[in-house]
């Protein structure tokens, strides 16, 4: 008994996924960020074909003999080249940052690992920001100097974490590749302010990844267009078509559109959804922000929400016509597969009536052939029998074979017709 509380054995049986999935709420731990610092934060997508970026973490690490990370880790961190790396598995890209003290003379954050080795990372960049945090002690940049930093006044600004830091940046792609923000920190805790940095780029991480799915839905929107027409000229068709022939072609032109639409749902189903889920994350960011207005500089929420927001609308309205054009056309092919089995049910009645009356026939073909069977049957019998009437009348006195024979015709006739009645039913 610890503290009143009753302890029990390891008799209980955890479950296999217990620990995985409490570990999941401490996975990608924050770091702590003292200002003034220098942060590069870079994002790589990844395909099937790419190496593994996390054999390439381990080689750097065994290069500043640091730890290397476990086989199959999401995420490592640890100081290197005078300063702190971090990097972080998502599920089809991958995130290395590095942080480095403001105080030292010398460039961007990036610079302290080897040139060689950050250019062969795996995968293709599309993500690389310069964030350059000023501390409490620093003056608040002027509008020269930030426009000695950026090339222009077009920026977005925005007091965070309750007016405890002011971010500055341009959501824009310099000549080195790189983006830029500016954090001037007026108080914030390490782990706030890591906290802080990790929002921001995370913030133009998900944004990043959530437009990729824009120039597909650019793409397509030029092949859904003529689908609609043609799915339109189709159902309209089907108004006035009104031979087997014509419904055959409409159904198979109807089978093609469904074919289209189908390999269209296939190529930007996954895409689309990740965007959704995406933008998701990027309203969650800035919502955490707690953004407050700073002078007349627009919110980097109302920035991203002018612009951002309607690459969104084009990728949903998209989804969405591409969704309905799956269910108009199969519904358009079930109205027509409806419509061609009922004509082909009134063919089969027609078909039905017709070996109906060719039966009947066949019937009373087959009772005119019996009736004619028992005469053939009958006269062949009587004349075999009257032959042994005549032979044997030679050998009996006083028998009169004209009138036996006379007398015999019935009864050969109404035997044959009753055995071949009794055949009948038992053939039947």
């Amino acid at each position: 008994m610890l503290n009143g509380c009753v302890t029990y054995g390891g008799s209980m049986s955890d479950h296999e996924l217990r620990f995985a999935l409490n570990n999941e709420l401490h996975g990608r731990p924050g770091l702590p960020v003292k200002a003034p610092a220098r942060v590069t934060h870079l994002a790589y997508t990844l395909t099937a074909t790419d190496a593994d970026p996390l054999v390439h973490v381990a080689q750097l690490f065994e290069n500043f003999r640091q730890p290397v990370p476990m086989a199959g880790a999401v995420h490592h961190s640890g100081q290197i080249a005078n300063g702190l790396f971090k990097f972080e598995r998502h599920g089809e890209f991958y995130r290395i940052s590095v942080t480095v003290d403001g105080k030292q003379s010398g460039g961007e954050a990036i610079s302290n690992l080897p040139a060689d080795w950050v250019n062969s990372l795996p995968g293709k960049r599309l993500v690389a920001i310069q964030t350059h945090i000023l501390g409490k002690a620093h003056k608040v940049p002027t509008a020269k100097a930030l426009n000695d930093i950026f090339g222009h006044d077009e920026l977005a600004c925005s007091a965070v974490n309750q007016g405890q830091a002011v971010v500055w940046t341009d959501f824009r792609i310099a000549a080195d590749g790189y983006s830029r923000m500016i954090v001037h920190d007026k108080g914030l805790s390490p782990m706030r302010l890591g906290r802080l940095i990790r929002r921001l780029h995370e913030l133009e991480t998900y944004r990043m990844m959530a437009l990729l799915a824009f120039p597909l839905a650019r793409q397509l929107q030029q092949r859904i267009g003529p689908l609609e027409n043609s799915l339109s000229l189709t159902i309209s068709d089907m108004l006035s078509a009104k031979g087997a022939e014509e419904d055959g072609k409409l159904l198979l032109d109807l089978s093609t559109i469904a074919r289209d639409v189908e390999e269209l749902s296939n190529r930007s189903s996954y895409r689309f959804a990740a965007a959704r889920a995406y933008g998701a994350l990027v309203n969650k960011r800035i919502a955490e922000l707690s953004e407050e207005r700073v002078m007349s500089y627009q919110r980097l929420g109302v920035f991203l929400d002018r612009r951002f927001s309607p690459a969104l609308a084009t990728c949903a309205a998209v989804a969405d016509r591409i969704s309905g054009l799956a269910v108009r056309s199969e519904r358009a092919s079930n109205l027509l597969r409806t419509r061609v089995d009922i004509a082909l049910e009134g063919q089969n009645q027609q078909l039905l009536r017709s070996m109906e009356a060719s039966s009947r026939q066949q019937l009373t073909l087959q009772q005119t052939v019996e009736g004619l069977s028992v005469v053939a049957i009958s006269y062949y019998a009587i004349s075999i029998f009257a032959k042994l009437v005549e032979e044997s009348a030679a050998y009996v006195p006083g028998m009169n074979g004209e009138l036996v024979k006379l007398a015999s015709i019935p009864i050969i006739l109404v035997g044959v017709w009753l055995g071949l009645r009794r055949l009948r039913k038992r053939l039947a």
